[in-house]
């Protein structure tokens, strides 16, 4: 019976090891590359392709205008957007509210200085889905998304991964 449960420990310890590392990278490669979207702009109305972002290193947020994390991260992002902006950055928030007219007021009120887009679900599936709001992906130049952040994320972070998508920090 002994010699039966320490294989099966070993067993079980290398099942965990095997979805530690091998089942991140599987789904990492899997989701490498920025989804394509077409969504409209809450500013303009019109429809904004996603490849009019590429050559850019950005930050894509999944918010909601009801949603106090969401709203608590907008300076944040307001701040990284004017101080990389001019370093082919952008943030391109996409908002999951069911109401343009709620979020065009928000933009309005705020004076948001990135692009804001109305989502659909397809985009939401295609990005593999946000396990809540706000949802951050870091996504660099050649449109691989990096890393995937659910909720609020401290400005101090975001800033780091802003500096290293754009090449400022090695």
């Amino acid at each position: 019976m002994r010699g039966f449960y320490q294989i099966g420990r070993y067993s079980l310890t290398s099942f965990f090891l095997f979805c530690l590392v091998v089942l991140p990278i599987t789904a990492a490669a899997a989701a490498a590359k920025m989804p394509h979207f077409n969504l409209t702009d809450v500013a303009s109305g019109s429809k904004v392709d996603s490849s009019a972002y590429s050559g850019k290193a950005k930050l894509v947020v999944f918010f909601a205008t009801w949603c106090m994390p969401c709203m608590q991260e907008v300076p944040t992002l307001m701040s990284l957007q004017e101080e990389y902006g001019e370093h082919d950055f952008t943030v391109v928030a996409i908002s999951v509210d069911n109401r343009r007219e709620n979020v065009e007021k928000f933009v309005t009120r705020n004076e948001v200085n990135y692009p804001v887009l109305m989502f659909d679900r397809r985009v939401v599936d295609d990005f593999g889905g946000i396990p809540g709001l706000p949802t951050t992906f870091v996504v660099d130049r050649n449109d691989n998304v990096l890393k995937k952040y659910p909720g609020l994320v401290p400005h101090a972070l975001l800033e780091r991964e802003v500096k290293q998508i754009i090449g400022l920090t090695p």
